[in-house]
């Protein structure tokens, strides 16, 4: 396993925990205000973004854009 590809799991690991605060914040309705909205948003970009690195890293390109 390639060093980028640890590190961004890590990273996407750690995003969907401050994911997982923001469920545990708006419980039990889990309504998102506008704030709310906007971090959720940047949260599943980099989670979007580490994914495409690990999957680039350990299987290589298998869905070229």
């Amino acid at each position: 396993m390639k060093e980028r590809a640890v590190e961004e799991t890590f990273r996407a690991l750690f995003a969907l925990t401050d994911l997982r605060q923001v469920f545990r914040d708006t419980k039990p309705t889990y309504e998102l205000d506008e704030e709310q909205t906007r971090k959720v948003k940047e949260i599943l970009d980099a989670v979007r973004r580490s994914l495409e690195v690990i999957e680039e890293e350990l299987l290589g390109n298998v869905h070229p854009r």
